[in-house]
């Protein structure tokens, strides 16, 4: 891969300032623990080094936020969101990188959740393309779920 020019990156300030406020993302009232890993992809499937990914949901009391290794991998320990105004269970996310000049605002839904099916956001996505959503369960309570920015299988991004 080509060196990254000044106008790709944000630099190492920014990841510095964040490591600060990582950190497991919980609920006051408890929870099931899990963990949540993916890649944060660019149109050619590249993984993006600098990224920034921002979760929450109603009833925590912190914000999830999970950077980017350099090959593009994240990872967020939370406790599992729960249903909350007539949708399913899931997290809202924000995400930050090179390139991207404003942010992309999307959802991480629980493939195995009995309620996902019904929620009406997702419901409004088309069908081919609800899957970008949907996070899948692996082993020791653990999801994954790649969020891809454009191109072929591009995530499901909302316009709030």
């Amino acid at each position: 891969m080509d060196a990254l020019t000044p106008f790709q990156t944000v630099g190492p300030y920014l990841r510095l300032g964040f490591l600060t406020a990582l950190g497991r993302m919980t609920r006051p009232d408890g929870g099931t623990p899990i963990v949540l890993t993916g890649r944060l992809l660019d149109g050619a499937g590249t993984g993006i080094p600098d990224g920034v990914l921002e979760f929450w949901a109603p009833g925590f009391d912190t914000l999830g936020r999970a950077l980017t290794e350099a090959d593009g991998t994240y990872r967020l320990e939370a406790q599992r969101p729960e249903a909350h105004g007539g949708g399913a269970p899931h997290f809202a996310v924000r995400v930050l990188a090179r390139g991207v000049l404003t942010e992309c605002l999307t959802r991480v839904y629980f493939a195995d959740d009995p309620g996902t099916a019904a929620d009406p956001v997702l419901r409004s996505v088309p069908e081919a393309r609800r899957s970008t959503l949907l996070a899948q369960p692996g082993a020791d309570a653990a999801y994954h779920l790649d969020v891809i920015l454009q191109g072929a299988g591009e995530t499901v991004f909302f316009d709030l």
